[in-house]
């Protein structure tokens, strides 16, 4: 059962971000962050890093089509920064929050 002091999720902001061959903040910190959802709209891997600028090859990779999520079970609140190795990618991103 999801915890009522966190689960259902009150606020939810949805958008995109298009990554570049250089590190590009993908989401900016949030301490009352309750989810992030990441999909690659992309051809080509996307890398996430958690509070420092991303670099190829490093941090959590994301492949074409692949979706990956924070929650409670490995929850960041920091800036979320993304690098691909063409540019131009883009990554949907779904935040909630309280």
């Amino acid at each position: 059962m999801p915890d009522p002091r966190i689960f259902p999720v009150p606020n939810i902001v949805n958008g995109f971000v298009t990554v570049g061959a250089v590190s590009t903040p993908v989401m900016a910190a949030n301490d009352r962050r309750l989810t992030a959802t990441f999909v690659n709209c992309g051809d080509e891997v996307v890398y996430l890093s958690e509070g420092i600028a991303a670099v190829m090859g490093s941090g959590s990779p994301l492949y074409p089509s692949g979706v990956g999520s924070i929650g409670t079970h490995n929850m960041f609140y920091g800036a979320i920064y993304g690098i691909c190795e063409t540019g131009g990618l883009n990554l949907a991103i779904t935040e909630g929050y309280k």
